[in-house]
């Protein structure tokens, strides 16, 4: 479970303000900061190689993809993560969401020891929340598990789970597919 830096509450305009100045990532849980810990090779590694499968097609498409360093924001929420990948058709609009998305179609998590809780429960909570999102994909770096998100027609969440490396994970509302075994090259 995760803990809070400290117990002061900070406001959005603080956050944002402060993340511009801090040589550290936070994430913002209603006015709580949350240290991003520093990743290792293996889920760096794992996140390159969703990048190279996906980047290519889903930029043909239109959208823009994104690593690290831009947030996503919780709608109606005083929330605010970086997701280890997403990728948006949203415009970019100048001093407005330059740093911050608000319309992402997929996120990608690749989960480790100190985020499995909070990827597979409190993002999947929150990112459900998000009307654009189509997919929530979340990578197990120590092990052959993709488990995929889909939004369905009605709005409720399916889930696909991907344990062998020859499994074929299909995104047919972004028009992509790819095998497990590329993600774990």
């Amino acid at each position: 479970m995760r803990t809070a830096i400290n117990d002061k509450i900070h406001t959005v305009e603080e956050y944002i303000k402060g993340e511009w100045l801090s040589e550290l990532r936070h994430e913002f849980i209603e006015g709580r900061l949350f240290e991003m810990q520093q990743e290792d090779t293996l889920n760096n590694l794992i996140r390159g190689n969703i990048a190279v499968v996906l980047f290519h097609p889903l930029k043909t498409a239109g959208y823009q993809s994104y690593i690290h360093d831009i947030k996503v924001a919780i709608p109606n929420e005083n929330k605010y993560y970086y997701p280890d990948i997403f990728s948006t058709k949203e415009d970019r609009i100048k001093n407005t969401n330059e740093f911050i998305k608000y319309q992402p179609e997929i996120i990608i998590e690749v989960a480790s020891e100190s985020t499995h809780v909070t990827d597979y429960v409190d993002k999947y909570i929150d990112y459900s929340k998000i009307p654009s999102l189509l997919y929530y994909l979340i990578v197990e770096p120590e092990t052959t598990l993709i488990t995929v998100y889909e939004r369905g027609s009605n709005s409720e969440w399916v889930t696909h789970k991907y344990t062998q490396l020859e499994d074929t994970i299909k995104l047919p509302k972004l028009n992509i597919e790819f095998l497990v075994k590329q993600v774990y090259e």
